[in-house]
């Protein structure tokens, strides 16, 4: 056999097997039998310990795979095993995949992903890596997960699903679109003219929740999970409470990156052939939501079916942590959340919206003030009303009939743009109408 035949062949067998895993994710439980004859059980910890740099080094650092026995589509399941444990100070590499169990793959059609995503009640679409127990992680503690480097896959999707986003007229039998990710030029090509930088996070990171049980991935909540916050890049630092005995970390729904409202339902989704992280351990600290900290700034959360009272929350969240960390009274922290407002909104198409709030470290710090029009670098939209929500739409969709008229472009492919870069935020709010002030970087347009 000649060497490009063994090639070949080599390759056809690799494409069969990929094909066929991806058939056993879903109906998969750690420890049990799998379609793949040789492939029964959890995998064996000590084989998945990387070798160290020195013998001195306290930590250790572990490879986590995506396999059958290792990933669940949509659910986060408190009475699976730990597919990894692990000890605080602890890293560990992980790989992760596309959306419905690796099969929101170029070439798939809306038709049969919209038959996924309704083949079975109360399950996200997310392909989820986990869990991982943390050793000592008991209920009142917190974990500290450092992001340490992010490496996507060269391919992404964005998927509109009828009924579902933030403007579903516009895709009434849904969407699909396929992209491909240039990694050494760190960039998305989303149509001639038109880059996206490449600003890879994660869309999903979660430990389980207090009550025994299995949860749909869909919503986001105390115990972070689907919360879509764009800062949580490389570098940053995540914070999330403890609800049950190891924490049980899982990650997926990996974004290539994402707008500020992700309106059209979905991000730039992709899969992270490595995302290293280095897992901590706080004791008895008191933490009713997600934190993020970047090198910065810090950033605090409010998540709730109504904006408004996500609103409320993550005022209500931002005001006690400058108590605590400016050791201020509650009237003061409140002035300084004013001075200081810099609150985007992370999402509003999961069912559970979101709302951050960022905090400069530098307390001299003061940010830009929100356009109110368009300048030299954006494209500007403004929207006043009693409801959270409904200024968010009006402000939306202003910005998407001003870019189409603007560029000439069908309104439906500026939904998908501003669904990936479009930057939504609330300016502050005391009472009355909320005002949300979208904006769209005029850089994106290259030629």
């Amino acid at each position: 056999m000649t060497a490009k035949r063994q090639v070949q062949k080599l390759a056809g067998t690799l494409c069969i097997s990929i094909l066929f895993m991806g058939s056993t994710y879903a109906n998969s439980n750690v420890g049990s039998p799998t379609s793949l004859p040789f492939y029964v059980g959890p995998l064996d910890q000590t084989l998945m310990t990387s070798p160290t740099k020195n013998v001195s080094q306290p930590h250790n650092t572990y490879i986590l795979p995506a396999t059958p026995g290792t990933a669940q589509w949509g659910v986060f399941n408190n009475k699976l095993a730990p597919v990894l444990r692990i000890k605080p100070g602890d890293s560990v590499v992980i790989q992760t995949l596309a959306a419905a169990d690796n099969q929101v793959i170029p070439g798939v059609s809306v038709a049969k992903i919209i038959k996924m995503n309704n083949a079975v009640a109360n399950r996200g679409p997310h392909t989820l890596t986990g869990p991982i127990y943390v050793e000592g992680a008991e209920p009142g503690d917190v974990l500290k997960i450092h992001l340490n480097s992010i490496t996507p896959v060269p391919y992404a999707s964005n998927d509109s699903i009828p009924g579902k986003g933030l403007f579903p007229q516009l895709f009434p039998n849904g969407q699909v679109s396929y992209f491909h990710i240039d990694l050494q030029k760190k960039q998305i090509q989303f149509a001639p003219g038109i880059v996206i930088p490449l600003a890879p996070f994660p869309g999903v990171i979660a430990v389980a929740p207090a009550k025994p049980g299995s949860y749909d991935s869909d919503p986001p909540g105390q115990y972070g999970g689907n919360m879509d916050l764009r800062e949580l890049t490389a570098g940053s630092t995540l914070y999330l409470p403890v609800f049950m005995k190891g924490g049980m970390i899982w990650t997926g729904d990996s974004h290539a990156g994402q707008g500020n409202g992700e309106i059209d339902l979905t991000a730039i989704e992709t899969a992270f052939s490595e995302f290293t992280v280095t897992i901590d351990l706080i004791k008895n600290k008191k933490l009713e939501w997600p934190e993020v900290e970047t090198p910065t700034s810090w950033i605090t959360v409010g998540y709730d079916t109504d904006l408004n009272k996500a609103l409320d929350i993550v005022k209500a969240q931002t005001v006690q942590f400058l108590m605590q960390q400016r050791h201020v009274t509650e009237d003061a922290a409140t002035k300084i959340m004013y001075k200081i407002w810099d609150c985007p909104i992370a999402e509003v198409v999961n069912g559970v919206k979101g709302i951050y709030c960022i905090i400069p470290k530098n307390h001299s710090t003061v940010p830009t003030p929100l356009l109110s029009s368009d300048d030299a670098q954006s494209f500007v939209t403004v929207s006043k009303d009693p409801d959270a929500l409904q200024a968010m739409s009006t402000a939306s969709m202003a910005m998407l009939q001003k870019v189409a008229a603007a560029k000439n472009m069908p309104l439906t492919q500026v939904y998908i743009l501003s669904s990936f870069t479009m930057d939504c935020r609330f300016s502050p709010f005391v009472s009355g109408e909320k005002e949300v002030h979208c904006m769209m970087p005029k850089s994106l347009w290259v030629g």
